[in-house]
């Protein structure tokens, strides 16, 4: 028997022996997982909330926290801008933590663009995770998620 200073006491057995048995297997599992930490989760668990802040001013669309969103989505600022402003057919321009938009983007076609993008840039095909990020290779754009390590190929922008 070995015990600690905290007070816990620990009976030091043979693990090999354990896993002889079923209820000794699954006494062992148990114990392991009961040490996991409780934020690891299912596959997909994870949501990125985003709240844009947008004004409509004449014929203007302004997007006050446009590079919070990219940080949120972990993405460049001015990749998230190509994207929507490619997609929505607008010129547009980032300038300093807000996105100005020629012509009027309502709401509803911003947070569809957006879910658009993060489908496409953002989220994992295979595992459906959301930590990702993009690297290039040679003259080819891979999408590298850091949680199943899956590749694959996206398009140019």
């Amino acid at each position: 028997m070995a015990s600690k200073d905290d007070g816990e006491v620990y009976i030091l057995v043979d693990w090999v022996d354990l896993v002889k048995t079923r209820e000794g297997y699954e006494k062992l599992l148990d114990n392991v997982m009961g040490k996991l930490p409780q934020t690891l989760g299912k596959i997909g668990d994870r949501v990125l909330v985003v709240n844009p802040i947008i004004y409509h001013e004449a014929h203007r669309t302004i997007i006050t926290n446009f590079t919070q969103i990219a940080e949120t989505i972990n993405r460049e600022a001015s990749h998230l801008a190509r994207f929507i402003l490619k997609e929505s057919g607008k010129a547009g321009i980032v300038e300093g933590e807000r996105l100005i938009i020629q012509g009027k983007l309502s709401n509803e076609e911003f947070r569809k663009l957006l879910g658009l993008y993060v489908k496409e840039f953002v989220k994992c095909p295979v595992c459906g995770g959301l930590d990702t990020k993009i690297v290039a290779e040679k003259r080819f754009r891979f999408l590298l998620c850091e949680v199943c390590g899956a590749k694959s190929s996206i398009r140019k922008i």
